[in-house]
């Protein structure tokens, strides 16, 4: 990671000072920004008005490059449909840390939209987010490098091929490289909902559950999490194991090399990869807690002893502790709704099975 001057929007002097009611709005305007009336598709006009707005924004919040000509890294692969090459971009900048030899914190989201339509939830608001965390964390000056990450093709049908954005910037530019943990958010500006009438009907506090995966992948990870929730408010932070949802976002091609990976998300929503996606569907009232949140999460990662190597662990009795605090005394009554016998939970077997149970059920709609 290094910096030059050539060819980039990057204000040298720094952002002047500007008041947190403007760069709230930012997080909205961005957000407003990016959810083009037809998308931010690979192949179509909206993408690379994505990719120079994002480019454009990087350079204004004074990112440092990543590599040494621009926040573009383009790269050239078949066309998974089309057998055709195709040019694809993903874009990265960091923040430089006092002390430059700690392993660095990546956050990261996709900017591609999987149909001709806003998208503003998939994946505009986390971008958006994203932005306004860089703004942020240049005005703290963090002890690790905070490297930036918008990848390139994470919808369908590039998903989990080679073309896919985070699979060939890990590939591509992190050999060698340990992280101290990478973040990946997706889908984090709707409320969420279980989509099952009765439980979101007598549960209304679950819509402000977001999801927090991967916190296996690295011994020191559960108690940030734990830190983090207890010092956000208005938000309730549910912990699972990824391998409950499985390859669903960039966060994969981290998990799988190795790295201690994170995971935020509300989940597919009722309007997800659909039209209705648009800029009304996202509360931003709630996205600023979720900010709160990573903001949190980063600044305790900053002052982490996080060991190299990856040290994998079972939370299980985190994972309850948190799913009690995030749905609390209604808990015994969910699980009796769902046919669970117990009425409480006291071990992994007792997790994967109401995994299994919450899977049926959502696939279901409650029936």
């Amino acid at each position: 990671m290094s910096k030059s001057s050539s060819g980039s929007p990057r204000n040298e002097t720094g952002n002047p000072a500007v008041s947190p009611h403007y760069l709230d709005k930012m997080l909205e305007q961005d957000t407003v920004n990016l959810s083009l009336p037809h998308g931010r598709r690979v192949g179509q006009p909206g993408h690379d008005v994505a990719l120079q707005y994002i480019w454009r924004r990087m350079g204004e919040i004074g990112l440092e490059y990543f590599l040494d000509y621009d926040y573009f890294l383009p790269y050239i692969a078949k066309h998974p449909t089309t057998g055709q090459k195709t040019k694809f971009t993903n874009l990265a900048g960091f923040i430089p840390g006092t002390n430059r030899t700690a392993m660095p914190v990546l956050i990261g989201a996709h900017y591609d939209s999987a149909i001709d339509a806003p998208c503003s939830d998939d994946n505009a608001v986390s971008v958006a987010l994203l932005l306004r965390v860089a703004e942020i964390i240049k005005k703290k000056a963090p002890r690790r490098n905070v490297i930036l990450a918008f990848f390139d093709a994470e919808e369908a049908p590039f998903f989990l091929t080679e073309t896919m954005g985070s699979i060939r910037f890990y590939s591509d530019h992190c050999k060698g490289l340990d992280f101290a943990c990478v973040i990946i958010l997706d889908m984090i500006g709707h409320d969420f909902q279980m989509r099952i009438p009765l439980v979101d009907m007598l549960l209304p506090e679950m819509r402000k559950l977001l999801f927090v995966m991967g916190s296996e992948s690295h011994s020191q990870l559960p108690p940030i999490i734990e830190q983090a929730a207890s010092d956000t408010r208005r938000l309730r932070i549910l912990p699972t194991l990824s391998r409950y949802t499985g390859a669903t976002s960039d966060h994969h091609a981290f998990m799988n090399g190795g790295q201690p990976t994170l995971f935020l998300s509300k989940g597919s929503g009722c309007h997800s990869h659909l039209p209705e996606d648009g800029i009304d569907w996202i509360n931003f009232s709630r996205v600023r807690k979720v900010l709160d949140f990573l903001l949190e999460i980063v600044e305790l990662l900053d002052g982490a002893p996080m060991h190299r190597g990856r040290k994998t662990i079972d939370p299980y009795e985190f994972e309850i502790r948190m799913m009690r605090r995030a749905i609390g005394w209604p808990l015994p009554l969910l699980l009796r709704y769902m046919g669970f016998r117990k009425r409480s939970l006291l071990s992994r077997k007792d997790l994967d099975d109401l995994a299994r149970k919450l899977s049926k059920l959502w696939r279901d709609g409650g029936n």
